[in-house]
């Protein structure tokens, strides 16, 4: 890709941030403008980093710090990826007013700028098509849309509005929707980091219920690939399930417990460390994808289906992101 204007909203998050780069190794003589409100979540360290990335001048990056409800120049970019949105879904039970603000109106803002040549990104979430049962088969792209939570809620009706500019203006929009990422520098409010720190700390693990509900893992740098890949072929109005590539384990699929344990054994702790709290409000037992949109995008544009490096496990990105953790706790220190 050479000579692009990439706006990315949110892009000094978790999953921003990396997106930000692989543009980077991916991008020749591109400006990539990042806008972000630099919330609790946000570390100076990933700005830092990010800052002395793009040093070597094969890129140029600038960032505004500013809400995307705020933020009134899309017009100028060519590419358009919005990852800004309020995201811990405890956060909106307590709260949801800033869940409508940033997921709903900011998106809205954005959208109502867009113009004819410009192409627009929307990142999902798979919570938007509710709980599954244990035994039930993944959430494709067509399903129908339930959503549990404040969080999950405004994220569906992100969806539809972005998708409502491609129906009602012809707007060159698409929605991509993952399971759940993990990896560096992921805020320490979310399961991975949370059980990770609090181990190192010999302090006890909070596991919600009996642990039991399910998730699919999909490793941060994955991910990206994979919007990269949607941003390059993919088609105005289409939704785009991401699923992980691991081929030998259940594909990134883990009951909490089992994952809370296979953490604590990575670090050599004991299981007495796993505390059983009150169960979330709403809490959906169990989420997973088929990426059925995706896989024929890369079939039809003639590319390898299997992100390179797949023979790694679950397991294998699992114990790096917890040394990551191990040897960086001061990464959030303001």
């Amino acid at each position: 890709m050479k000579n692009k204007h990439i706006l990315v909203t949110g892009g000094l998050g978790f999953i921003g941030s990396h997106f930000v780069e692989l543009l980077h190794e991916k991008c020749n003589n591109c400006k990539i403008t990042i806008v972000d409100s630099y919330n609790y979540s946000v570390s100076e360290k990933t700005e830092n980093l990010l800052w002395d990335l793009y040093l070597d001048k094969k890129n140029k990056l600038e960032i505004t710090y500013k809400s995307i409800h705020e933020f009134d120049n899309v017009g100028v970019y060519d590419y358009i990826i919005n990852f800004a949105a309020e995201s811990h879904v405890d956060n909106s039970i307590e709260n949801g007013d800033p869940f409508i603000q940033s997921n709903v109106v900011g998106v809205y803002n954005l959208l109502n700028q867009l113009k004819e040549g410009q192409r627009f990104i929307q990142i999902g979430t798979d919570e938007v098509y509710g709980s599954l049962p244990l035994t039930g088969s993944p959430s494709e792209e067509g399903d129908l849309l339930q959503p549990s939570s404040i969080y999950s809620s405004t994220k569906a009706a992100a969806d539809l509005i972005a998708l409502s500019y491609f129906h009602t203006y012809k707007r060159d929009v698409m929605v991509t929707r993952c399971t759940n990422n993990f990896g560096p520098r992921q805020y320490p409010e979310k399961l991975i980091p949370v059980v990770v720190r609090n181990a190192l700390a010999d302090s006890y693990v909070p596991v919600y219920g009996t642990g039991e509900n399910v998730r699919q893992w999909i490793y941060v740098k994955d991910h990206c690939e994979k919007i990269f890949n949607v941003l390059k072929y993919g088609t105005s109005g289409k939704i785009y399930n991401f699923a992980p590539s691991y081929n030998n384990d259940n594909h990134g699929e883990i009951n909490n417990i089992n994952l809370v344990q296979e953490i604590l054994s990575i670090l050599n702790k004991p299981e007495s460390l796993i505390s059983f709290v009150e169960d979330r409000k709403g809490h959906d037992m169990k989420y997973c994808l088929r990426e059925s949109s995706y896989r024929a995008m890369m079939i039809a544009a003639g590319l390898q289906l299997d992100l390179p490096g797949t023979e790694k496990t679950f397991a294998d990105d699992l114990r790096y992101t917890i040394m990551w953790y191990k040897e960086n706790e001061s990464w959030w220190e303001k």
